[in-house]
């Protein structure tokens, strides 16, 4: 059963940071299918909240996620202030501010050429950002926890190796031969000398909030945090910008803004898409209301195909 918005409930959890708060309004946002979130107005005083509703099982992502916003904020990231955090019997509820500004995704699609490039450049200059940390303790995934550059190259190798296997038995012919080459050619290329940095591991526009002329107001959901290669964070956002965007090439702004790559993190980073692209079909494979995923990534395949 999906968490509910327990009226009494939050407004006893918001008045632990302000005590003689009221709740003028609130409204579930887009988003948070599995942990819902609420921007609530109150007055004494008067400000804009957030409030994320969840349930217990998740409470170790949640944990870990506000541990990350924490850190990050002592480190001047674009990242909401968490005011408290108590789980009940069954659910927990955070308190946090509200960032303002929409979702980057509806800038982006909305915007003019030069809003677009200005986004993209943006999130990769704080992507970079992210990437220049010296790796804090609470940076822990809480599945595939890699803890150094062996490990992580091991793992890789070991997901390419169930990726490939998969594509064999499920894949038409020309789409296994085509992964299998490219993920052989990844792997020769991926060496120890590798840049290990706390990786997002879910970073793309949906999960930034941006003002109107592109400037990046907000960073959003650490929940798959974990430590890893740099250009496996820039492998997914580039599935997710080929996923979302028919003019993909758009994704070079991005790159701008990193710091552009060489030839060879190139291919790292396509090669990291296409693993990315290959783990979420073989996760999503068989369930009927998905098969449209499974169609949008065999076009993307045989439109790479074509590169």
């Amino acid at each position: 059963m999906k968490p509910r918005f327990r009226f009494n409930r939050v407004l006893q959890e918001v008045r632990r940071t302000f005590p003689h708060a009221k709740i003028t309004s609130h409204k579930k946002l887009s988003g948070g299918l599995v942990s819902p979130t609420y921007k609530l107005r109150i007055s004494k005083p008067s400000r804009i909240l957030a409030v994320k509703i969840y349930t217990a099982k998740n409470a170790v992502l949640i944990r870990k996620n506000n541990d990350i916003l924490t850190f990050l904020r002592k480190k001047h990231f674009p990242v909401p202030r968490i005011y408290s955090d108590r789980l009940f019997a069954k659910n927990g509820i955070v308190v946090m501010d509200f960032i303002q500004g929409r979702n980057a995704a509806d800038v982006y699609d909305n915007g003019s050429s030069r809003v677009r490039r200005r986004l993209l450049q943006n999130a990769g200059k704080l992507l970079r950002k992210l990437h220049c940390l010296k790796i804090p303790p609470v940076w822990i995934h809480h599945k595939h926890e890699v803890r150094d550059v062996t490990a992580w190259i091991l793992w890789t190798r070991k997901r390419v190796k169930k990726y490939v296997a998969f594509a064999k038995t499920n894949l038409e012919k020309k789409h296994y031969h085509f992964l299998s080459k490219e993920l052989a050619t990844f792997l020769r290329l991926l060496q120890k000398n590798i840049d290990f940095v706390p990786l997002h591991w879910d970073y793309h526009l949906s999960n930034l909030m941006a003002a109107p002329n592109g400037r990046i107001l907000g960073l959003l959901d650490f929940d798959n945090a974990m430590k890893g290669h740099n250009l496996a964070d820039l492998g997914i956002a580039n599935y997710w910008f080929q996923f979302r965007y028919d003019n993909y090439k758009n994704f070079n702004h991005f790159l701008d803004g990193y710091g552009l790559p060489d030839q060879k993190e190139r291919q790292l980073i396509r090669g990291y898409a296409l693993l990315h692209l290959a783990a979420v079909t073989r996760s999503q494979w068989g369930k009927k209301q998905l098969q449209w995923l499974i169609h949008k990534h065999i076009q993307m395949l045989d439109r790479m195909m074509q590169e």
